[in-house]
């Protein structure tokens, strides 16, 4: 049996229809010389309903991306810790040391202001 979240989502879809029918239905009797208000406000209607039935379902894949991102990260951490490399004194500069530092080459032009 599918997750709650992926049974809400599933749900969305029908529930957002009849939301959009009941309010279009209420919009076009509201106001019957307006055709674009009978087709966007019952879309925002629609939309709003939805909106809390899809959420747990991203929320979901999201928080799995999250922890897959994050068991990858540790996995490089111990392979990088595991082979202990020295670098060479002409690699120190290629080693960002500063937030905004990008271990490029530096411009002796810039010094000069």
């Amino acid at each position: 049996m599918p997750s709650r979240p992926t049974l809400l989502f599933i749900l969305a879809l029908p529930v957002g229809a009849v939301v959009y029918t009941v309010a279009a239905r209420v919009i076009d009797e509201l106001f019957p010389k307006e055709p674009i208000l009978s087709l966007l406000i019952p879309l925002f209607f629609a939309g709003l309903a939805m909106m809390p039935l899809i959420i747990p379902f991203f929320d979901r894949k999201a928080k799995q991306d999250l922890a897959e991102y994050r068991r990858q990260q540790e996995t490089e951490g111990a392979s990088a810790t595991d082979s202990s490399t020295v670098a060479s004194e002409g690699d120190e500069r290629a080693i960002a040391s500063e937030v905004n530092d990008t271990g490029g080459p530096i411009d002796d032009a810039r010094d000069d202001h």
